[in-house]
């Protein structure tokens, strides 16, 4: 990790600034603004934005800079590890959707099995004044592992219930 800040120092130096463009800088104020609202949803939940994640981390290859949000949740087994994107907003004529890249999936996906995490896309349909705003996007197979997760507790749960009687 040491080596990982010094060379991050070192870009920072040369003047490579890694906020270069609007885009970049809405795009980390989702980020930090996610943060805050998975903390305030979820229970015994601690989410941060990583510091320098995205390219920074994949140019690197340092798993712990990969992902732009974790977090721990309580009694989760597993760390959370978030792609965030904010627009990629597209309009036609039946209306405005959000275009969705499968190599995101791939990648957070990628970088969660590598750090032993649980996977997900979150993202904003930008501009949205009512509905839908933000949401989750995830691989089915994590899906299904997340529910079979939430039936074992239950299962377990009502098991210890019925044998304590």
């Amino acid at each position: 990790m040491k080596k990982v800040v010094g060379e991050f120092l070192i870009l920072i130096k040369r003047g490579i600034n890694l906020m270069t463009n609007k885009q970049k800088q809405k795009g980390s104020k989702f980020e930090r603004d996610m943060t805050v609202e998975l903390n305030e949803l979820i229970n015994g939940a601690r989410f941060k934005k990583v510091p320098a994640s995205g390219a920074m981390g994949t140019a690197l290859h340092e798993g712990l800079l990969c992902g732009d949000i974790v977090g721990e949740v309580e009694y989760f087994p597993k760390k959370l590890r978030l792609e965030a994107k904010n627009g990629y907003m597209k309009e036609n004529k039946e209306g405005k959707y959000f275009h969705l890249r499968k190599e995101w999936l791939d990648k957070i996906k990628t970088e969660a099995l590598q750090t032993n995490s649980f996977p997900a896309l979150v993202a904003h349909f930008e501009n949205a004044r009512s509905g839908v705003k933000d949401f989750i996007v995830m691989d089915i197979v994590d899906f299904a592992w997340l529910i079979n997760e939430i039936t074992r507790i239950q299962r377990d749960i009502s098991e210890d219930i019925l044998l304590s009687d």
